[in-house]
């Protein structure tokens, strides 16, 4: 009986728990030439944890790279996986070679449920870069950063749709002033 209640406790407790797993960055290795900036990816995954966590980045800023993470805190809810993108700069008075930086990653439960929560840090993430005079295989591909929606084409926007809705207005008065002055004819 008591190892039955010890079992029990120990499945109640487990369930409770968030945790993250974290993919190595993809590609493995990027060949960037000099001011050159490449993509990569890597996931964040939820998939045996019932709740919703929030992971933030920390980079350890051992080489002269500049990497940025899009977004710079990520949501990642229980049971689904998350794909992460960043960016990674060489800046243009670099020598040529292979530099690495490395990052941890932070995630933390996002609300205050009863149970056991407990922070979770992966580091050790490794973006290595061969900075080079020529390239000799293209990198992986990953998709572009998605840039905001600027306010001056959210201006376009409206203003074409205020210009159509001026024009649909217009035909259709034209066509009631149309067809009445043909009933008076």
């Amino acid at each position: 009986m008591r190892k039955t209640i010890l079992w029990v406790l120990s499945i109640l407790i487990i369930s409770q728990i968030a945790y993250a797993g974290v993919t190595n960055p993809l590609p493995t290795e990027l060949n960037l030439f000099k001011g050159e900036s490449g993509r990569f990816k890597f996931q964040i995954q939820t998939v045996a944890s019932n709740q919703e966590i929030a992971c933030t980045y920390d980079l350890a800023e051992e080489s002269p790279l500049t990497v940025e993470f899009d977004p710079a805190t990520i949501v990642v809810p229980a049971g689904t996986v998350r794909d992460v993108y960043g960016t990674v700069t060489v800046p243009e008075e670099l020598d040529f070679g292979t530099y690495e930086e490395n990052f941890c990653i932070s995630c933390e439960p996002t609300s205050g449920q009863a149970g056991t929560s407990v922070a979770i840090d992966t580091c050790g993430l490794p973006i290595k870069v061969n900075v080079v005079s020529e390239r000799a295989r293209d990198n992986m591909y990953v998709p572009p950063k998605e840039a905001p929606i600027s306010w001056q084409t959210v201006i376009i926007v409206a203003a074409i749709l205020v210009v159509i809705a001026l024009i649909v207005l217009y035909l259709w008065e034209k066509r009631h002033l149309v067809r009445r002055l043909k009933r008076r004819g």
